[in-house]
């Protein structure tokens, strides 16, 4: 089993701390014989990047970036809104918003994903709720009531779609009439939402590369159902209910194509991890059970009735709400830490079916194995495909993503989709995805991991090495000693690409024009010392291979240029007189030059449009060029 495999190896691996020059030194050893276990590239994932709407298209830009950034895994079934698609129609309900039917074309988004990213893994979902989307004849006019009331809009939660609705005046989220559900939903049994399957997939289907949709979230949240989805389920639903729609539909699933990956129970948040719907979690037989386990051991025991795998990734979400930097910044440790007290400990203190205030422990994931191994006898894969974030600090954000796919990668989880999106996280995915390698190192422990974390990562066959330091710290550079074992390095200089300082502004646009600083470290008998400033990500990268370091003099760019995203002033240096410089089109056109009269020099390119350029730098034999961005 991995994760026993791994625990031997602990001791090959491990991190101390001691003191340097007056600074808390952080001494790590890596020991490249130890065992390695492939990443699940499926970490490197986004939440609706692509649009499902043919009249407004994924723009070139996003394209770019996704394509760019390294992005391996799309979930595209739009959360909440996937519960009420209407494969046929094209059609969905909104239920935050007044369950609004809209237009939700997923044929035309999966066909432009299998189109410009035809690499990448797309998941979507299926409907278990009952209803799917008919109509927008009985929209509310939202717009109109905006425009008669003051300009206020009535609350959003009010169920005001479909024939005879009244709205309250007053406000709140209950309307005094609400709308008649079989005029604008029509009654759509799993029978017939497993219709989408033959309709991408099937003989006479749209011919889709089923083997790029392998992975099938059940539905959305069912848990919440009675709130999001409260226009046709007014009530909880109770576990066992639950869990005969959830057996049905996967055994028509499998039925259809088995070799699907069905991902369940998709739960919403950490009180319903353990509190089930009814808010109390489940009593059988004398035996309470939080919701969590009570999936796992039923699903396990209609597997062991049936034959039928019904399962393959187990999925929750989580929503924190507000927190401070700190905090935010320990969230990865929620899943697998056993010794995190965790600040906003809710739902845990339910675990054993009273209200106990000394249960502050989630290590959600942990348990969570523990049960599959009770009742399955085996683990199966892990995975987040929602999860939120309240900071718009791009820093703290950065960090806290860093350290979450690097505790993922540590423990082999195999999805994680995050659903906010802020700015630092496209910087992130992008120096994970693109400089990792394929497999981890066998864990390292540290005395003060929750400061400071190394995620080693190694190609297959153990050629190239790369290291990614967290530090936390919102305010301390840290020292780190790094000694590498049987790994034959050069002695010499080598790089470290480093997000430290992002600004309040998007800087990551394409692999080459982003927030990634270049920093230089000597390692010399397979020894070095790296300074990490404080709320930083860095990517050490290590070839053993005499000859390839990364920093060598003649791999390095001819002249630098700075900064690569600007509105205005671009800034070169390390150049030589009399070349030519130019800036050049993404067609090739020759928009401006000049001749190059000193070392360096600054060029404004205020009158250059918005886009992706090249700067030029040719001595009449040899061109070198560098992209930037003009905003």
């Amino acid at each position: 089993m991995k994760i026993q495999i791994k625990l031997l190896f602990m001791l090959l691996l491990f991190v101390q701390v001691g003191v340097l020059n007056g600074a808390e030194l952080f001494e790590v050893k890596l020991d490249v014989t130890s065992e390695i276990e492939p990443i699940s590239p499926y970490l490197y994932g986004r939440n609706n990047a692509t649009s499902q709407y043919p009249d407004k298209p994924t723009t070139e830009e996003d394209w770019t970036r996704i394509l760019e950034s390294g992005v391996t895994f799309l979930r595209e079934n739009f959360g909440n809104e996937s519960s009420k698609y209407h494969y046929k129609r094209h059609l969905t309900s909104a239920p935050d918003f007044y369950n609004d039917v809209r237009v939700q074309d997923w044929d035309y988004e999966l066909a432009t994903i299998q189109e410009r990213i035809p690499h990448i893994q797309a998941m979507f979902g299926m409907q278990m709720i009952g209803y799917a989307a008919k109509t927008t004849e009985w929209n509310f006019p939202y717009w109109q009531w905006y425009l008669d009331h003051n300009k206020v809009y009535l609350h959003t939660g009010q169920n005001v779609t479909g024939k005879g609705a009244q709205p309250n005046p007053e406000g709140g989220k209950y309307a005094l009439v609400e709308g008649d559900i079989n005029s604008y939903l029509e009654v759509w049994p799993v029978d017939s939402a497993i219709g989408l399957l033959d309709h991408w997939f099937g003989p006479d289907g749209l011919g889709f590369d089923r083997s790029k949709v392998q992975y099938w979230a059940m539905d959305n949240e069912p848990d919440i159902w009675h709130t999001t989805h409260d226009d046709v389920r007014k009530e909880p639903f109770e576990p066992e209910e639950f869990m005969q729609i959830y057996f049905k539909t996967a055994k028509l699933m499998r039925a259809k194509y088995s070799d699907l990956k069905l991902v369940g129970p998709i739960t919403c948040n950490e009180w319903q991890w353990y509190t089930a719907p009814n808010h109390k979690g489940v009593t059988l037989d004398g035996k309470h059970y939080t919701w969590l386990e009570f999936f796992i051991k039923r699903v396990a025991e209609e597997e062991k009735a049936t034959g039928i795998k019904l399962l393959d990734v187990f999925s929750i979400h989580f929503y924190p709400g507000e927190m401070a930097d700190n905090d935010v910044l320990q969230t990865h440790r929620l899943f697998f830490d056993e010794n995190y007290d965790y600040p906003k400990a809710n739902g845990i203190k339910r675990i054993n079916g009273v209200w106990d205030t000394t249960q502050t422990k989630e290590y959600i994931f942990k348990r969570c194995r523990d049960w599959m191994l009770k009742y399955f006898g085996e683990v199966r894969d892990l995975g987040m495909t929602e999860i939120g974030i309240e900071s718009k600090n791009p820093n703290i954000l950065a960090v806290w993503y860093a350290s979450m796919m690097g505790e993922f990668i540590r423990n082999d989880v195999k999805l994680f989709t995050p659903w906010y999106w802020e700015l630092g996280m496209w910087e992130t995915l992008h120096l994970f995805a693109r400089y990792n390698k394929s497999h981890y190192l066998a864990p390292i422990s540290s005395s003060n991991d929750s400061i400071l974390s190394a995620y080693p990562t190694i190609s297959e066959d153990k050629d190239s090495l790369s290291v990614v330091w967290v530090n936390r710290s919102l305010t301390e550079n840290r020292k780190v000693v790094l000694d590498v074992a049987n790994f034959a390095i050069e002695d010499g200089d080598y790089t470290m690409m480093q997000l430290a300082n992002l600004p309040q502004e998007e800087t990551f646009f394409t692999h080459s024009i982003n927030a990634l600083k270049e920093v230089s470290v000597t390692i010399k008998s397979n020894k070095a010392e790296i300074d990490l400033p404080p709320l930083s990500v860095s990517t050490l990268i290590i070839d053993n291979r005499i000859g390839t370091k990364l920093s060598d003099e003649d791999n390095a760019p001819a002249f630098s240029l700075y900064p690569t995203s600007t509105d205005g002033i671009l800034n070169l240096s390390r150049l030589n007189e009399k070349m030519l410089l130019q800036i050049v089109s993404p067609e090739g056109k020759v928009l401006y030059s000049q001749k190059i009269a000193e070392e360096s020099l600054q060029l404004n390119v205020s009158f250059l449009a918005k886009g992706y350029y090249l700067c030029a730098i040719s001595d009449g034999v040899v061109t070198h060029t560098l992209p930037f961005l003009k905003r």
